[in-house]
């Protein structure tokens, strides 16, 4: 009886210590919650937003050069550029097939396109073609719903209305190069960012550019895009007028230089402004704002 009684008071104090034992974990496990939870609550709401939401810049539309009575040298035109996603498209050769029926696509763009695909997230848009015209988008945007992954975005490009008569004046604008990724703006990183790299459009290029806006972007755990959540555009550069007059300008382009090798300056006597600045032969600068540079460095 003696042992029994003895046995049953063991067992009650190993029971006590078992449910004391219980009882610590349980309000550990609740002071560690409630330390996560209520007194650390600000710094994972932080970091949980941070993992949800990117922000993304937006890049700022170029400012114009004109000349001395507001007639645009240098402009931004729309532009329309054809894009796929490799995970909605699925089969990327037939794709790029049908897309060729609609508008050409030279060998340097389907290697193009396949070295993106390979380099980037299935989700990620690749730009199949650039710069498309007005029919050449129609096209696109007509056939869309038998082309599963492809879509048309829009964009600005540089324009400069006058071709090759101010030129050597003005200068171009083209892709940035590893030399001049300084780090030092962000907007340089931006795919397809161009920035100034002759003449006027180099020499006021900090002023043209404008400031980046922002996008903010809820993804999800694989980086798939879900929503915009806001959007802030960015400040447009800063419009440079220069003292040329572009009727001066043209005359002496088409009329005094045409084919011929030679420059042409005219000047304010009183002011000593530049009025006209001819150099003969010329380029066009819209071969470098449309990348076509680029394109054959491609090949």
């Amino acid at each position: 009886m003696q042992r029994e009684n003895n046995r049953a008071k063991l067992l009650t104090r190993r029971a006590i210590m078992l449910a004391g034992g219980q009882v610590a974990l349980l309000a550990t496990l609740a002071g560690r919650m409630y330390y996560l939870q209520v007194m650390q609550a600000d710094r994972y709401a932080m970091l949980a937003d941070e993992n949800r939401i990117n922000i993304r810049l937006l890049a700022p539309p170029r400012g114009r050069i004109v000349d001395r009575f507001g007639v645009a040298l240098a402009d931004n035109h729309p532009t329309y550029r054809v894009v796929v996603v490799a995970e909605q498209a699925g089969d990327i050769e037939s794709t790029l097939n049908a897309v060729a029926t609609l508008v050409p696509l030279s060998d340097a763009d389907r290697r193009r396109v396949t070295r993106d695909i390979r380099r980037k997230h299935s989700f990620v848009p690749v730009i199949v073609r650039d710069n498309l015209s007005w029919e050449e988008m129609a096209r696109i945007e007509v056939n869309t719903l038998e082309l599963p992954g492809v879509s048309i975005e829009q964009g600005l490009t540089r324009f400069y209305p006058f071709s090759e008569a101010a030129s050597h004046v003005l200068g171009y604008v083209a892709a940035v190069s590893e030399s001049e990724l300084t780090g030092d703006d962000p907007l340089l990183e931006l795919p397809g960012f161009r920035i100034g790299k002759n003449g006027v459009e180099k020499a006021y290029d900090l002023e043209l550019r404008g400031s980046a806006g922002t996008s903010q972007i809820e993804v999800n755990a694989l980086g798939r895009v879900v929503r915009e959540l806001a959007r802030e555009e960015g400040i447009p550069g800063q419009e440079i007028v220069l003292t040329l007059d572009m009727a001066l300008q043209d005359l002496a382009a088409r009329r005094c230089l045409a084919e011929k090798s030679a420059a042409c300056v005219m000047m304010d006597a009183w002011t000593g402004e530049v009025l006209a600045l001819v150099s003969m032969p010329s380029y066009d600068p819209s071969a470098f704002a449309l990348g076509l540079p680029q394109a054959a460095w491609d090949e």
